[in-house]
């Protein structure tokens, strides 16, 4: 496969840190430590404390695997699940224009995916 050009190459690690930074200190902390707008969020749409606790850590863990080019299309790929539930659970709870965000960030993580794939563990020809 062949290499990325040099601005595709800084686009990849400009939008993987930003992502990591969404995930490992924004979003996934917080559904941690039970803050009270992630507990809110979760038992509004008939989700466990254990669910919440389970998404956040797997949150900041695909934050952290971004960052790792031999792991970042696996914790893309994980995250982009994460995603897509987040897209299903607002839709299905009538909050249909908030379901942009995290649609949006699973297009970017998809890049990322695609993107690392020749460096990935057990996928790459190295």
């Amino acid at each position: 496969m062949a290499e990325l050009s040099k601005g595709k190459h800084i686009a990849v690690w400009v939008i993987s840190a930003l992502l990591a930074a969404l995930f490992a200190i924004a979003a996934g902390p917080p559904k941690v430590i039970g803050a009270a707008e992630a507990v809110d969020g979760f038992t509004r749409y008939g989700y466990s404390a254990t669910f919440r606790v389970f998404i956040g850590l797997c949150e900041v863990a695909g934050g952290i695997g971004l960052l790792i080019p031999p792991l970042a299309t696996w914790a893309a790929g994980g995250l982009i699940v994460i995603m897509a539930g987040a897209v299903y659970a607002l839709l299905a709870n009538a909050e249909g224009a908030m379901a942009a965000i995290p649609l949006v960030v699973g297009l970017l993580l998809v890049v990322i995916a695609l993107a690392r794939r020749g460096q990935a563990f057990l996928l790459s020809s190295r």
